[in-house]
């Protein structure tokens, strides 16, 4: 008698996981996920810290040398439009202040000096939305040492992690891109 209410317990629990585990094919269109999200987009630095606080990871560079810093952007479709992402430099807070063009500058793959916009944003360009890993150029000018901060979002505006919208980097009609709140900046050491 108790091997068989072994195998009925067995069959029902079989037939319960079935049941759980099947899939539900009624909404096609959530195949790939929430369809609002489909140009939506995430930019951040490609090594990620410890998380919860992934804003840990830091890069040394010497004096005169040039530092790549990978970045990564994410998506899963190509598209017929180019988003662009910003990125910045700021001071650390309660550091050593050093001064993008006396300390540093932020450099292309060819070693030519990029100049911000007026709000100190540096544009990249990701043809086609297609994900990849692009890298941001910092090239240290035999300044002052110390460190200073690479972002993906704005230095001026708050992020709250309990409010996505607040985590957009750019918004258009056409996409959006944000930042992810536990990678959006990286130190910079120049010793």
């Amino acid at each position: 008698m108790k091997t068989l209410k072994n195998k009925i317990s067995y069959l029902l629990l079989l037939s319960i996981c079935c049941l759980l585990s099947s899939c539900d094919n009624s909404h096609p269109e959530w195949e790939d996920g929430d369809p609002a999200l489909a140009h939506v987009y995430y930019y951040c630095f490609e090594k990620w810290g410890k998380i919860p606080g992934g804003n840990n990871v830091s890069y040394t560079v010497k004096q005169g040398e040039t530092l790549p810093i990978p970045t990564q952007f994410h998506s899963k479709y190509q598209r017929s439009y180019t988003p662009e992402v910003y990125y910045y430099t700021s001071i650390v807070p309660a550091g050593v202040a050093l001064v993008c063009g006396t300390d540093y500058v932020v450099v292309d793959e060819g070693g030519n000096t990029l100049t911000p916009d007026a709000s100190g944003a540096y544009k990249m360009m990701w043809p086609k939305a297609k994900a990849g890993v692009q890298n941001i150029y910092i090239k240290a000018l035999n300044g002052s040492k110390g460190s200073f901060r690479v972002l993906t979002f704005d230095p001026e505006k708050k992020m709250d992690v309990t409010d996505v919208t607040t985590t957009s980097i750019i918004k258009t009609n056409e996409y959006e891109v944000r930042a992810m709140s536990e990678n959006y900046f990286v130190t910079v050491i120049i010793e």
